[in-house]
């Protein structure tokens, strides 16, 4: 068994060498997932400024198409409004059961219930949230759905009804945090 002065000069003798090298360079060992990290943060910043893009052209229509779509949600929910407001009207202050006459839906056709960003992708929720920032629409959501004969309907549906699915929820927080920035995007998200 040594005893502790051999253990004492061994390990001397160890770290001498570590003081006579010239160049003292400590390698820090690279995880094993940074990569993956790296590539994560990547595309995270990817997609935010992919929302970010795809919600300018609603703030600044770049296509005719696009104004079209926002005058016809924007149409839609005035003549909406206004029906709503004429059976409150004639209601006389009354709700729900104690009124002998109401609306019971009011659906609209419209070509932006035809298209496919709107059906399949997540455009409906870029013209939401423009409806709620740029035209203070907080009461009424737009919605489109699939009659059973397969035509598609646009509809208004209370805000507090609303459940968006887990990337719709995405990207209204991106959006609310953008709007927050003034439309920085921040790392933090």
């Amino acid at each position: 068994m040594k005893n502790i002065t051999d253990v004492i000069s061994s390990f001397s003798k160890k770290l001498s060498r570590f003081e006579e090298a010239e160049e003292k360079v400590f390698v820090k060992t690279e995880r094993k997932d940074a990569a993956l990290q790296k590539k994560i943060n990547l595309s995270e910043e990817e997609k935010l400024k992919r929302i970010k893009a795809q919600y300018e052209k609603y703030i600044n229509p770049v296509s005719k198409e696009i104004e079209e779509d926002e005058e016809a949600v924007l149409s839609a929910l005035r003549i909406f409004k206004a029906a709503k407001n004429a059976e409150s009207a004639e209601s006389g202050g009354k709700k729900g059961s104690d009124m002998p006459v109401s609306i019971h839906q009011i659906d609209f056709k419209s070509p932006l219930c035809q298209k496919d960003e709107y059906i399949y992708g997540k455009n409906l929720i870029y013209l939401t949230y423009w409806l709620q920032t740029v035209h203070g629409e907080k009461e009424w959501i737009p919605s489109i759905y699939k009659f059973i004969s397969g035509e598609r309907f646009l509809e208004f549906i209370p805000a507090e009804t609303k459940h968006y699915d887990y990337e719709e929820t995405a990207i209204l927080n991106v959006l609310k945090s953008l709007n927050q920035t003034g439309g920085k995007i921040d790392e933090k998200m």
